[in-house]
């Protein structure tokens, strides 16, 4: 076998047992097998001092499923080089491999054939004993080690959030009982802080202290590192015109003005109190770069910056979030204490508490090296700061005990690092490009060994050559942010057949979504053309598992489990998101929903429209109207079919019976019993998604079991978690169809595709920019001091704003990376899909910027397929049932005769601002407004535009077709149907024409203090309710909000506004209850913003 060209490098990385080494793998380079290698010469070879047992030895992955990879492949060499040694016969391939690993062992380390045999079977015999596997479960046994000194419960659990949710719930509760009852005692903080935000931002700012992520000490403190860098980008920006002509335009008062509010907010930084009540510096207007400058890319940048910057933070932010964590930081610190006392322990406290012992404890730290001769980590590009500062301390020579990282001098063969810069993609996990490269230069400080692996045994040259040409000129170093490009070399021979990766661009009338449904038949008609069924006898296909689509968000996933759906092809799921959003996950929701409260008519009514009784929208009003939608009784003989009323009536017995046994029984029983009676899992999976829904169903049965064994949880409290987790968008994966042999089609995340390989990939939808609500969080950690930037609504400090401005530009940086690890997982075939013309900030632009993706109708440097979107996809995916029919004229009669008594039922004793996701109207439609609604799928406009509304940034130039897509996702999944293509077309056109509005730039300028704000006050003996649209101050004053979707001319709007009249005036005396302050009240048409 000839060699690797960087056989040189991986033999020093393999062998050179007496170095520290830092190791750049490039992907598919083979990186597993040389840690594995790595540690078979440790335990077989090594002897200075003193020969390393296995159990000496720390091997750290990134996931369970890796370490469990070292350890079978470790055995399997120590297997066969006994088998070797004892003359046993083996295979021709591992006779060879073992054969070549003995002449090593014999020319490299002197070792006899005796000792060899000796060594390898004791290696495996303690294999068990072996440290190989997570970091988080290495710190865990740290602890369990020396639980006195990391001030830990001996008996300790880890907490997967569960706990800590639950315990925050029931102590924030009881904290805001004492601080805000009849006697506060920090009664003018509270009053001060509750000016500025809301109590929910407070909340979410105590969520993040009580965790044990930030350090509590100093958060009260003066920030002089935030100055610092306030000051500098302010002297940045001044310097910006220097050497520059005069230029036409705003660019020098906006230069100006971020500088000024920039040196404003340093001064509040850097200061002991800062004042709350100072004049303040405008805020700086947006001024395009002017013509007469010429184009400067890292000008611009800066310019940018500095007024991002300049516009989030101000004295009076720095001084709303300083007073907040004086008021917040003891009840973090008691609920630290608490959570301890329980015996708890979160992922984010293994690495802190683990870090402190060995910072803090130089005995502790001299046995555990004394313990562990070695340590090898994997996945080192993913490495958070806390996880490198531990290693690093244990990795100290003896005799020393530096309190800083910086000042470590590792004792040499003690550590060895595996990453790749160039496939860090895990920045939401703490991973830090600057934490990297720190880390990485103290080691090559101190004489580590730097080997760089660059022969891909994965992919064609076919495939390499591609991938080096656009990275090469989409990845440029930037310190701290961006690594070199190392170009990989294939090790591969040539398939000696054509382009092996191929752009399919799809082209034609249409919005994104019916984009992304042709794009996903494309692919369907692929791998139906291409791949071998199960059973299937086809020569010269491929099996299905052969094949995997690779997404950067969940957006396009309906698309293409529909498409799939349709081509009958088998399809396994694994994606971050998808789990909670799937509607097997909502039927389940709804079933053990009902059997917690008979009287949740929402969840009863969900549960008779899924596969459990499917009833038809008819038959389920057909039951409401008789009063019977309820399961303590079965339903009346004439209020259904025969059919309908058969399913019905079997569902019924079975919640009855099963109601019984709720709350007698533990959680885990009842679900597992549910499921059982009601043969939802069977049914689900033959409606939905197959094999990938049964999976879910199983999993969610496996949650709730450990929910009742580790907590007690009752069934209430798991419903609610469960709904929380949806709501959130957690992160919790589907449940994975474990056997890798299954023959599916893969459908999956790009972070979950790294560490994985397949023939052929189609890197789909790669022309839309991310998605992500606007949602910013209340805490950041600068990953080189550790010092926590905090946020209180809209009000972030000086360290958080500049936080906020790194974040997004290493986010940029970071997309570069996630398109590589999409593009290197393909052996054979690789498929870039998506748009022709794709979005800034896509995936797909930095193909299109180094000349690897179509441009102004020319190929780029690869061959291109285009698709064309045509009626057959814009088509609605389900065939819409035949609607009933209805007598028209006895309806508008009845209705006309209850006018009255619907009316006097309309006085406001319970306002909404707006009904549209939940409630029913607020009183009758006219025939006009009918005849209108049905014409623009009226209900379901109104609900995407309010649901987009919601969580627009008005200040920002935002997506909105993906935040349209992601509220059609949302509605779509409570209420499918067809009619959501139209609507959501529509709710677009109207959102673009009023965001360009004088009545939305005024929102642009306007301080948002909240959207959707419910409020509830007392009016004689009526409680009124409701929920206010949007609510904002502008120049002093306060503007309430309602947004009106519907149709109108100047005639019609007069009307409209007398209409709400009403209940404008409710609004209006809450917010002046609330607040002391009259405010305005304007309805807003979203379609005539002028009016």
């Amino acid at each position: 076998m000839p060699d690797a060209p960087d056989q040189a490098d991986r033999d020093a990385a393999r062998l050179r047992l007496d170095v520290n080494a830092v190791v750049e793998a490039g992907a598919g380079t083979g990186k597993t097998t040389l840690l594995t290698d790595r540690i078979l010469f440790l335990v077989l070879g090594w002897d200075r001092p003193e020969p390393v047992s296995v159990e000496r030895v720390v091997a750290l992955t990134f996931t369970e499923k890796a370490a469990g990879e070292i350890k079978l492949r470790l055995s399997e060499r120590l297997v066969e080089l006994a088998a070797r040694l004892s003359g046993a016969t083996l295979e021709a391939a591992a006779a060879q491999r073992a054969e070549r690993t003995l002449s090593e062992l014999r020319d490299r380390f002197g070792k006899g054939e005796a000792e060899l045999l000796t060594r390898a079977r004791a290696a495996q015999a303690d294999m068990d004993k072996a440290s190989i596997g997570t970091i988080h479960s290495f710190c865990a046994q740290l602890l369990r080690l020396y639980p006195v000194e990391a001030g830990v419960d001996p008996g300790f659990r880890v907490d997967d959030g569960e706990a800590f949710e639950e315990l925050f719930e029931s102590e924030w509760a009881r904290w805001l009982d004492a601080e805000l009852g009849e006697a506060p005692p920090h009664r003018a903080e509270w009053l001060a802080l509750l000016a500025a935000a809301e109590l929910d931002d407070a909340e979410a700012l105590a969520r993040e202290l009580c965790s044990e992520k930030p350090e509590l000490e100093g958060l009260t403190e003066p920030d002089a590192e935030a100055a610092r860098g306030l000051r500098a980008l302010a002297d940045a920006a001044r310097a910006v015109p220097a050497g520059r002509p005069k230029p036409r335009g705003g660019i020098l008062d906006a230069l100006a003005a971020s500088a000024a509010r920039l040196e404003a907010a340093a001064l509040s930084a850097s200061a002991v109190e800062p004042a709350a009540d100072v004049a303040e510096p405008s805020v700086p207007k947006d001024a395009k770069w002017p013509a007469a400058w010429e184009e400067d890319a890292a000008a611009q940048a800066l310019y940018a910056r500095a007024r991002a910057v300049a516009a989030r933070c101000s004295p009076r932010a720095e001084a709303a979030t300083r007073r907040a964590a004086r008021l917040l930081a003891p009840f973090a610190a008691r609920f630290r204490r608490e959570y301890a006392r329980r015996g708890w322990v979160s992922f984010d406290g293994l690495l802190r508490r683990a870090r402190d012992l060995a910072r803090d404890h130089p005995r502790v730290r001299a046995q555990v090296q004394r313990r562990f001769a070695t340590l090898l980590i994997d996945e080192f590009q993913d490495t958070d700061p806390l996880q490198g500062e531990l290693l690093m301390f244990l990795a100290e020579r003896p005799g020393s005990a530096s309190k800083r990282w910086q000042d470590v001098v590792p004792e040499p063969g003690r550590l060895f690092v595996v990453g790749d810069p160039k496939q860090s993609i895990y920045r939401f996990r703490g991973a830090d490009i600057a934490a990297y490269e720190g880390f990485v230069g103290r080691l090559r400080q101190t004489g580590a060994l730097l080997c760089r692996l660059s022969a891909n045994f994965r992919s064609t040259p076919e495939i390499v050559a591609p991938v080096n040409a656009a990275f090469s000129a989409a990845m440029r170093a930037e310190p701290g942010a961006q690594p070199e490009y190392t170009a990989i070399l294939p090790a591969r021979p040539s398939s000696g057949g054509g382009p092996a990766v191929r752009v399919v661009a799809v082209a034609g009338e249409g919005d994104a979504d019916a984009a992304r449904r042709a794009e996903a038949a494309w692919v369907a008609a692929r791998i139906a053309r291409d791949g071998r069924r199960p059973g299937e006898a086809a020569a010269g296909r491929r099996p299905l598992k052969d094949f995997a689509v690779l997404l950067r968000s969940s957006t396009a996933l309906p698309a293409y489990l529909e498409a799939f759906k349709r081509a009958g092809l088998p399809y396994a799921v694994e994606f971050e998101r998808f789990f909670y959003d799937s509607p097997e996950m909502a039927d389940a929701l709804n079933l053990l929903r009902a059997l917690d409260d008979p009287h949740d008519r929402t969840a009863l009514a969900g549960l008779l429209r899924s596969p459990l009784a499917a009833l038809s929208d008819d038959g389920l009003a057909d039951l409401a109207r008789a009063g019977a939608l309820t399961y303590r009784r079965d339903p009346p003989a004439d209020a259904l079919g025969a059919d309908e009323r058969r399913r019905a009536t079997t569902l019924f017995a079975s919640l009855r019976a099963l109601r019984a046994r709720a709350g007698r029984e533990p959680l885990g029983d009842v679900v597992a019993a549910a499921f059982e009676a009601t043969n939802l899992v069977e049914l689900a999976a033959r409606a939905y998604h197959g094999q990938q829904t049964a999976s879910n169903l199983l999993k969610l049965r496996r949650m709730a079991a450990e929910a009742s064994d580790a907590r007690g949880a009752t069934l209430k409290e798991f419903c609610a978690r469960v709904r929380e987790a949806a709501r959130d968008s957690r992160r919790e994966g589907e449940s994975p169809l474990a056997d890798e042999r299954l023959e599916a089609v893969r459908v999956m995340s790009v972070h979950k595709s790294k560490g994985l390989e397949f023939p052929v990939v189609f890197a789909a939808s790669l022309t839309g920019r991310p998605g992500g609500g606007t949602e910013k969080p209340a805490l950041r950690l600068d990953p080189a001091s550790g010092r926590a930037a905090l946020r209180l609504g809209v009000h972030a400090s000086g360290a958080m704003a500049l936080a906020d401005a790194r974040e997004a530009e290493l986010e940029k940086r970071e997309s570069v990376r996630l398109l590589y690890v999409a593009m290197t997982r393909a052996r054979e075939e690789l498929w870039l899909l998506g748009r022709e013309e794709p979005e800034s900030h896509s995936l797909a632009s930095h193909l299109l910027a180094s000349g690897s993706w179509p441009q102004d109708g020319r190929d780029g440097r690869l061959p291109v397929e285009r698709v064309r979107v045509d009626e057959s996809v814009l088509s609605p995916s389900v065939t819409a049932a035949e609607p009933p029919r209805l007598d028209a004229t006895a309806i508008l009669a009845r209705r006309r005769a209850l006018a009255p008594a619907v009316a006097a039922a309309a006085a406001p004793r319970s306002v909404s601002a707006t009904a549209y996701l939940a409630e029913a109207p607020k009183r009758p439609v006219t025939d006009a407004e009918e005849e209108g609604a049905r014409s623009s799928a009226g209900a379901e406009v109104g609900q995407l535009c309010h649901l987009v509304l919601q969580e627009w940034d008005f200040s920002a130039d935002g997506d909105l077709s993906s935040a349209v897509a992601r509220a059609r996702a949302a509605l779509e999944f409570r209420a499918p149907g067809p009619q959501w293509t139209q609507a959501a077309r529509e709710a677009e056109e109207i959102l673009a024409a009023f965001f360009q509005s004088d009545a939305a730039r005024e929102i642009s300028r306007a301080e948002i203090l909240g959207r959707e704000v419910p409020f509830a006050y007392a009016d004689g003996p009526t409680v009124v309710r409701g929920a206010v649209d949007l609510l904002y101050r502008l120049d002093g004053r306060l503007v309430v909000v309602d947004f009106k979707s519907g149709a109108v001319d100047a005639r019609s709007a007069a009307s409209a506004r007398a209409r709400y009249a009403e209940q404008g005036r409710v609004y209006v005396e809450a917010v002046r209850r609330a607040w002391g302050q009259t405010p305005d009240f304007r309805v807003l048409f979203l379609r005539r913003p002028d009016l």
